[in-house]
């Protein structure tokens, strides 16, 4: 029973990171504390679980969220906006820890704050927090996403080298638009931003970034690709990503994982394409990987090919009593000509 209790917790946790809007309430056993947002009277669509507003240009509003405590011990939780983002599983992120891409000249960050950054809820109750909305003055196209991130605050989470996303957190997505009727996917185009070699989670990869230079989510593209040496057809690795989601002004990572190979210096050449619906777009690219790139990735590499020291000399003693074999054999045959 404790193993699926514990297989439980981790369940609710995982469906808590997948989804791409997020949720406007959850409760963790674990965490002992639900998070849930306070309908606003700017509310564009009331049948999601989100803020979807409608934000006129230089006016300020408030956002309100309930946090409640089921647990029998008070808790301290710290609240974070954060900007959506696109991380390389092909999902819209809310984690708040990955690089903004230089397209967002507005973010959700610009224009909501929190009224506190840490809130003390007592044990058994439930308290309400605002979230302040200062709009730009000028009036924006598509929509502006983001969400309010809440979480435990304790050793791990204070910890400036910890992220988010490794800790019992819950987000709420925040979607603001000037008009009513301005959808949130809407997938116009994408291009290729850059591609070449990185060093991801331990892992040698190349990593062709797809963006998305436009205001509002692209939703479901499958993206495939491959990577050739420069001046042949032979491809060295391919990939294919389905259902990919990618958020406003930020760009997909899609990866090439080179898992036990090492990368080798040289001239390579990305050609990849995505689809969506009746509509396509082609990429082709060549990019280097530096000698100094190659040696750095593959020293750093968690995956590395180590030849045990004994394998070494094993390899030295079976040469040698292979020649030695070898010599043998010519002298008998030598004798017995003679003979």
């Amino acid at each position: 029973m404790k193993a699926l209790k514990k297989l439980s917790y981790l369940l609710l946790i995982m469906m808590a990171f997948s989804v791409n809007i997020s949720i406007s309430h959850a409760k963790d056993l674990a965490a002992g504390f639900t998070v849930e947002g306070v309908p606003n009277e700017k509310q564009i669509d009331k049948d999601v679980g989100y803020f979807y507003l409608k934000e006129i240009p230089g006016d300020t509003d408030e956002i309100k969220v309930k946090l409640v405590n089921d647990s029998d011990k008070p808790k301290t939780l710290l609240i974070n906006i954060v900007d959506a983002n696109t991380n390389v599983n092909g999902a819209v992120d809310y984690t708040g820890g990955l690089e903004k891409h230089s397209s967002l000249k507005l973010p959700l960050t610009s224009i909501v704050k929190t009224s506190k950054k840490e809130v003390v809820v007592p044990k058994n109750s439930e308290i309400e927090t605002s979230l302040n909305v200062t709009m730009p003055t000028t009036s924006f196209d598509g929509v502006i996403v983001g969400g309010v991130v809440i979480y435990e605050k304790n050793k791990e989470t204070t910890d400036k080298n910890m992220s988010i996303g490794n800790t019992y957190s819950y987000t709420i997505a925040i979607v603001l638009s000037n008009d009513e009727n301005t959808p949130i996917k809407n997938n116009i185009s994408l291009e290729l931003d850059s591609v070449g070699a990185v060093l991801f989670d331990g892992k040698k990869m190349v990593e062709a970034d797809i963006l998305n230079k436009n205001p509002y989510i692209f939703d479901n593209a499958t993206i495939t690709g491959a990577i050739y040496a420069k001046g042949s057809t032979e491809k060295i690795i391919a990939n294919k990503k389905e259902n990919v989601v990618i958020a406003p002004y930020s760009s997909f990572p899609f990866q090439f994982d080179w898992k036990k190979d090492n990368l080798k210096p040289g001239i390579y050449r990305f050609v990849g394409k995505a689809i969506s619906g009746d509509k396509e777009w082609l990429f082709e690219d060549e990019f280097e990987i530096t000698g100094k790139q190659a040696k750095k990735f593959n020293n750093e590499s968690v995956f590395k090919v180590y030849i045990p020291a004994w394998l070494d000399w094993g390899t030295m003693v079976v040469g040698a009593l292979s020649t030695i074999g070898t010599i043998g054999l010519f002298i008998r045959k030598q004798r017995r000509a003679k003979n």
